[in-house]
């Protein structure tokens, strides 16, 4: 069997719930190596960048900043993703817009988000952001033609206390489709953070799509120095081991990351911040 035969056999299977395992797709991706390298456990991070993540996160950043991203999925150039991503503050909110691609010459994702997040304080320490975001998801297969879609995503993060936070993010609340069999993921993510030590962050998301069963995810990342980031994360349904480093140099903020999927290999991702 072909390379492409092989590829859209795993691809359709997994989307219509047939393997045991998510088939691999932009979806699954969140558009930073500091999120796969802590096993995508970002909902409540104040920190998460990039096209998939909780949009609230963009609220209250002070600085303009520009996202690059590339991943190859297990080690196959057809499962490369590129994807890029830009936050601009203003004094009633952010707005931030996306793009991402996927796939190969016969199998092709595209998605383009427009968002807005904006930050509200109560008390001395505690403030909620809150995002919203509209996506144009498109898909073509050679030979079959393409389509495409609009969905709503939406995400809270909660500051309960200085080193606590609580944050929630729903995709697809609309439950968009791109056709009759073939609809967009709908999830929910529930996570916390927690600031452990002054250069220690704990994180734990509990994430659920209405086709699979909950997924439970964890992430660890430590700053020996103010320049560089030690990271660590972990998945179940499916098993997924992450690890990865940041490195912190002025406006520049560069992450690498490798994914290992306890049937399926290796995953490498990298990108690039940079902030004004």
């Amino acid at each position: 069997m072909s390379l492409t035969r092989r590829l859209f056999l795993f691809l359709g299977m997994g989307m219509v719930g047939l393997l045991p395992v998510h088939a691999q797709s932009s979806y699954d991706l969140y558009g930073s190596a500091r999120a796969d390298a802590l096993g995508n456990a970002t909902t409540a991070s104040l920190a998460a960048a990039g096209v998939h993540a909780n949009p609230a996160a963009h609220a209250g950043k002070p600085e303009t900043a520009l996202t690059l991203y590339a991943r190859e999925g297990f080690g196959l150039s057809a499962l490369r993703y590129g994807a890029t991503h830009v936050a601009v503050p203003f004094s009633w909110g952010t707005v931030s817009g996306s793009a991402s691609t996927f796939g190969f010459e016969d199998y092709r994702e595209v998605h383009l988000s427009a968002s807005y997040a904006r930050q509200f304080h109560f008390g001395t320490s505690r403030s909620v952001h809150v995002g919203l975001t509209s996506r144009y998801y498109h898909t073509s297969i050679a030979g079959y033609g393409s389509t495409g879609t609009l969905g709503v995503n939406a995400g809270f993060i909660l500051t309960v206390l200085r080193s606590l936070a609580l944050g929630a993010h729903a995709t697809n609340v609309t439950g968009s489709a791109l056709t009759e069999d073939a609809p967009i993921p709908r999830t929910l993510a529930v996570g916390l953070r927690y600031q452990a030590l002054e250069q220690m962050r704990v994180l734990v998301d509990v994430f659920k799509d209405v086709r699979f069963p909950t997924s439970v995810r964890g992430g660890l990342e430590v700053s020996p120095v103010s320049v560089l980031t030690l990271r660590a994360g972990i998945t179940t349904t499916p098993v997924r081991f992450m690890g990865g480093i940041g490195v912190h140099l002025g406006p520049l903020r560069a992450n690498l990351a490798a994914e290992q999927h306890q049937e399926l290999g290796w995953s490498p991702s990298a990108s690039l911040r940079v902030q004004w």
